[in-house]
């Protein structure tokens, strides 16, 4: 009986070394310098050795991450080392980014002016709202043109009533005027049209009563939404209180949810109040943080636990068993 003992003690240590091993996997070298393609790693009794971002906790060690200089987020040192236009090297994070006022395009390697008026040139609706919010860019004629139902005015989009006019005295609803090139009546600029486009309404913040989501949107941005006659932010935006407004209010506005990979220059550029500590700031992209990974390419999840931490609770019962029998 001993003997069986002794035989199953020692294989189950023998397995749990092996489990341990896998998790920590050890790569040959001589000096540090032979672990330099791996995160946080030196060179300790012949074998490459990583540790955790915050501690001295041993982890598995993980590929270095690298990003071309040509690239939006790239390495660098010295302003001159950021090839593009437009941009400049942070000196914090030795990254390039684009400078204020800039924004980066889709492919990283250029950087775009952030807000664009109207009939300007635009590859991203993002660069024409953040001038006018009825405003789009226009696939085709890569431009930004007054979305449906609005048009221009002195180089704002205005509200359009299904109202005929030829002057401003036959614009009879409250808050419009005639535009005469298209002989209707418009709402003037603060003012949205109702559903029917026969009157002009003001907007709606954040939980109060709404009949269109045009006067959420006034308030809370392009993010705004009426449901249930009170406006709230549509599904992939989330509701940001701006505690520093004017004359000490708190203006909440409807923000884009962070998503994977989305542009960033700091690790506070993808937190968000749901979850704040999924992600982090790297290469100028948000990425999932180590103790996470991502799934659809969209989100991050928290890792399970690792096979090395698992093991120790499935070896207990065995351990019961053979000392139980004594």
């Amino acid at each position: 009986m001993l003997k069986i003992k002794l035989i199953l003690f020692f294989g189950c240590s023998w397995l749990l070394n092996v489990a341990l091993a896998d998790d920590l996997l050890e790569l040959s070298c001589s000096i540090d310098t032979d672990c330099q393609q791996y995160e946080r790693a030196t060179c300790r009794n012949s074998h490459c050795q990583c540790t955790a971002a915050v501690g001295d906790k041993r982890e598995p060690c993980k590929p270095k991450d690298r990003k071309w200089s040509n690239i939006i987020g790239g390495p660098c040192t010295q302003d001159h080392l950021c090839p593009q236009l437009n941009t400049k090297c942070d000196a914090t994070t030795e990254q390039c980014y684009c400078t204020a006022g800039y924004m980066p395009s889709v492919d990283k390697r250029r950087c775009l002016p952030q807000a664009v008026a109207l009939n300007a040139q635009c590859e991203l609706t993002q660069q024409c709202q953040a001038k006018d919010k009825w405003a789009v860019c226009h696939l085709s004629q890569k431009s930004c043109l007054c979305k449906e139902y609005f048009e221009p005015h002195d180089q704002r989009c205005l509200a359009v009533l299904d109202i005929s006019c030829r002057n401003d005295t036959m614009c009879t609803a409250t808050d419009s005027i005639c535009l005469i090139q298209l002989d209707k009546c418009a709402c003037i600029e603060g003012r949205v049209h109702n559903h029917n486009k026969t009157m002009c309404l003001s907007g709606a913040a954040y939980g109060e009563s709404c009949t269109t989501s045009g006067q959420c949107q006034l308030m809370l941005g392009s993010g705004g939404l009426c449901r249930n006659n009170s406006c709230g932010c549509q599904p992939k935006y989330y509701a940001k209180i701006n505690s520093e407004a004017e004359q000490g209010t708190k203006l909440t506005t409807c923000e884009p949810i962070v998503n994977f990979g989305a542009n960033c220059r700091r690790n506070e550029d993808c937190e968000q109040p749901s979850d704040n500590l999924n992600m982090q700031c790297k290469w100028g992209e948000c990425i999932c943080r180590d103790t996470h990974h991502v799934v659809d390419n969209a989100r991050c999840v928290l890792n399970k636990a690792s096979t090395g931490q698992r093991v120790p609770h499935l070896l207990f019962p065995i351990f019961w068993l053979i000392y139980s029998r004594t």
